[in-house]
């Protein structure tokens, strides 16, 4: 009954935005009555564009004059309206929506106003402006955060966190814990009256119970994730999108965050191209596990499997992503026993794949759960005779689930096709420290590339 409803609801909402989408005035009791409508992909906003917020009338990366200039072409029906150009989420678009999306170009820090957005559910959501303090999860929450320029917003984040990021810098360190990542304290956020809460990675199920918990405390929740999926699908291909709509959303420094745009755009670039033009018979086979020998002892181990975050990367890169072509891995994470394992590794020799490219992504990093050194070496003991050649590789599960993703890409480049960019990740990774952190210092003296990302070459 209750899902009858909320297919209901949404027909209803996307209806009234066909029929009145040339509509007359409407009331500021209208604005936002499209929030909780699910979009179909057929109507979702230009692809290309990643500011989706309802007031992007041109669908680029800004909201600037240039849209308020679109809008008023759009209104007068000289344009076709675009999915954004609906800029108070209202289902129509007219001269109302001009007036908002100047409100939101003109707004300052004090400006009450709600602004709306399209989030990593494909559900028009709102944030409501200004924005003065926020609590985050997970490292990819902060390190978005520091790539945004909102760092000293954060006053609430979870125990991963505290535990293992605050050393980073002050204002991680002297913020309140909200309790477990996948099962935050939703009332010490009350008590906290934070304005927004931005978990760090979607979780299909944990994410439908906050804003059931915080919205009807004036709290916002807003899914812009940078990180794993965790069950939700097409959430995390979209790394750049997210970081600057967190940036844009939160009342950012717009300036640092399309700074970061720019880096991230030549270094995607650069290896795309160069992933262009090699051959498929040159691209170098990539099986990613995310459990070692070393620490599970029950002899069944997950390896990454099809649609996976991390292997979409890996595929952007030129790689032979193995998860694409086999029916042993068909889920995000794919439990396999040992003999599993290696005959999944005799089909990709098999398939003429002489050279495989074992990657173990763990929590190494600054987390420093597990060490890549020892994780590594348990598989080569583990997986010594599978295949002709078996080239070894170690990556932090933080360096692909964050900003630093596209460090990733620059890594499998250089081991894989050495020279075929000129990129070192490691350059790039010091890039990114010096250049997107508050206290670049204590990054500098925390962060140790080798606990990152590790070539231990061919065993």
């Amino acid at each position: 009954m209750i899902a009858t409803v909320v297919v209901a609801v949404v027909a209803i909402a996307a209806v009234a935005f066909v029929v009145l989408n040339n509509g007359g005035s409407s009331s500021d009791s209208d604005n936002g009555a499209r929030v909780g409508e699910v979009l179909k992909e057929s109507d979702f906003p230009n692809s290309d564009s990643r500011l989706w917020v309802y007031g992007n009338a041109n669908e680029d990366d800004k909201i600037d004059q240039a849209d308020v200039t679109a809008l008023e072409q759009m209104v007068k029906g000289s344009v076709k309206w675009t999915q954004l150009a609906d800029a108070n989420a209202d289902g129509k678009i007219n001269d109302d929506d001009v007036d908002y999306l100047k409100k939101i170009i003109s707004a300052k820090e004090s400006t009450k106003l709600d602004v709306y957005y399209v989030d990593n559910y494909f559900k028009v959501a709102k944030v409501s402006w200004p924005v003065k303090s926020i609590a985050t999860t997970y490292c990819s929450g902060l390190y978005t955060a520091e790539a945004t320029g909102l760092t000293e917003k954060i006053t609430m984040v979870d125990s991963t966190i505290a535990t293992y990021w605050s050393k980073l810098n002050s204002y991680a360190a002297k913020a309140v814990s909200l309790g477990e990542t996948e099962s935050p304290n939703y009332e010490l956020m009350i008590q906290n009256k934070i304005d927004v809460y931005v978990p760090g990675y979607c979780d299909a199920n944990a994410d439908v119970e906050s804003p059931n918990k915080l919205n009807p405390a004036g709290i916002d929740v807003m899914f812009m994730n940078t990180c794993d999926n965790s069950g939700v699908a097409y959430s995390n291909e979209y790394i750049d999108r997210s970081i600057v709509m967190f940036g844009f959303l939160l009342q950012g420094d717009m300036d640092l965050t399309y700074e970061y745009l720019d880096w991230h755009d030549k270094v995607l670039k650069t290896v795309e191209s160069a992933a262009s033009k090699l051959k498929e018979s040159e691209k170098g086979a990539l099986i990613m596990s995310r459990e070692a020998p070393s620490y599970i002892e029950t002899g069944q181990y997950r390896l990454t499997g099809k649609g996976n975050t991390n292997l979409i990367h890996a595929d952007w890169a030129g790689c032979y992503v193995v998860a694409d072509h086999t029916d042993r891995l068909p889920k995000n994470y794919n439990p396999l026993k040992m003999e599993d394992i290696l005959a999944l590794l005799k089909e990709t020799a098999e398939s003429g794949k002489t050279t495989v490219y074992w990657i173990d992504n763990e929590h190494d990093g600054l987390r420093g759960q597990r060490d890549l050194d020892v994780t590594v070496a348990s598989w080569e003991a583990a997986l010594l005779t599978a295949v002709p050649e078996m080239h070894y590789l170690g990556m932090a599960r933080e360096a692909g689930n964050s900003p630093l993703y596209v460090i990733e890409m620059v890594f499998y480049m250089n081991v894989m096709h050495p020279g075929l960019i000129d990129m070192d990740f490691e350059d790039e990774f010091y890039y990114f420290i010096d250049h997107f952190t508050l206290e670049t210092e204590k990054y500098k003296s925390a962060m140790d590339i080798d606990n990152f990302f590790k070539d231990f070459g061919v065993i």
